[in-house]
């Protein structure tokens, strides 16, 4: 049985490490906050390094924060082909989130 996920507080604002960066300095990071009933999430850019002279390049809204970041990464990505995939889908249908476990045993 999957444990459902906590709900973000209203008054916490969560930012994201560096996701995508370049030698002049300049980055992307993620925001995701909780407004009334949903969840907004933000693609920025850090222009020089400086997170007070962001840029919003995506923006995206979802009743859960899966949903939210699903969004906003299509839409990065969409905009800025060279985007990292988010950090929990791969290949495998659910296999980052799921155990893996090997079928031959070692000898």
């Amino acid at each position: 049985m999957r444990t459902p996920m906590a709900r973000l507080p209203k008054d916490v604002l969560v930012t994201s490490k560096p996701v995508c960066t370049f030698p002049n300095g300049d980055y992307f990071y993620v925001e995701l906050s909780r407004t009334n009933g949903h969840y907004d999430c933000f693609v920025k850019m850090a222009r020089a390094g400086d997170p007070a002279k962001s840029l919003v390049v995506a923006r995206a809204q979802g009743k859960t924060i899966r949903e939210a970041e699903l969004k906003i990464y299509e839409r990065a990505i969409d905009r800025f082909p060279r985007f990292p995939r988010p950090p929990y889908l791969h290949r495998g249908s659910g296999a980052s989130r799921r155990r893996v476990t090997t079928t031959h045993s070692e000898a």
